[in-house]
């Protein structure tokens, strides 16, 4: 938290000292730049898209909080079409609980020398913990029909900074080695694939933002990842896993 607070109060002056050069070279009227913090609530998960047939039934669902905090820099093009990106950082997380039939995974059941690790098609219940930390940028055409509404199109790309996925399989079997493998029963096992999550994101991006008064406008908008969040090497999950996430929230603007 230390580095993020140093990194942040950085982005801050930044925004502020960018600002004071073009007010006084343009003057604050004539300037084509428009300079916002923005703070919002990401609500979503890490998910394969779409379900696959051996997830069937999802038990519970919790978002968790997931804050997101920002400078962002607008430039003017035509009196109804301006150009913006927005530096934050992003906490993206969820915990789900779902029952699964042959879902194929890498486990853990046991600690110490005693452990015993297992991949192969697990059915049962999956619970699994997800909690990332992003360094994003979402870039975009902003378009002004009315006054006080703006609707945004662009992309993001996103580093991950701190990664967290990981979670138990209980109340069912492995067959391990695939499906036509050994079955061992499992009462409670652990798997975490934190290590295995890829470096950087990218993607879609799409929003609308309201403006309250001058200074203060709210926004919805939404992230849509194109990329999966494990490399295609690895086996401890079969299939591609996305992060589809919205957020809502405010911005203040210098």
């Amino acid at each position: 938290m230390k580095h993020l607070f140093i990194a942040l109060l950085g982005l801050s002056s930044g925004v502020l000292f960018s600002q004071e050069m073009e007010e006084k070279t343009q003057g604050k009227n004539s300037s084509k730049f428009n300079f916002r913090v923005t703070a919002g609530i990401n609500i979503g998960g890490l998910s394969p898209i779409p379900l696959p047939n051996n997830i069937r039934k999802i038990k519970s669902f919790d978002p968790t909080f997931a804050p997101s905090i920002g400078g962002e820099v607008l430039y003017s093009l035509h009196k109804k079409w301006r150009i913006g990106i927005n530096l934050k950082f992003d906490h993206k997380g969820m915990k789900v609980s779902d029952e699964v039939v042959y879902f194929h995974t890498l486990i853990q059941q046991g600690t110490g020398a005693e452990a015993s690790t297992f991949e192969g098609a697990f059915s049962g219940t999956n619970y699994t913990e997800s909690r990332n930390l992003y360094l994003g940028a979402p870039f975009f055409v902003e378009f002004t029909p009315k006054k006080n509404w703006h609707y945004r199109l662009g992309g993001y790309a996103a580093y991950l900074v701190e990664g967290k996925f990981e979670g138990t399989v209980s109340d069912g079997y492995i067959r391990n080695g695939g499906s036509l493998g050994e079955k061992v029963e499992i009462t409670s096992a652990s798997f975490d694939f934190s290590e295995k999550l890829k470096k950087f994101d990218l993607g879609i991006y799409a929003g609308a933002r309201k403006n309250i008064n001058k200074n203060f406008s709210i926004d919805a908008s939404l992230q849509w990842g194109l990329i999966s969040a494990f490399p295609s090497s690895f086996t401890g999950i079969s299939f591609p896993m996305y992060n589809v996430f919205g957020q809502i929230g405010a911005g203040y603007q210098f």
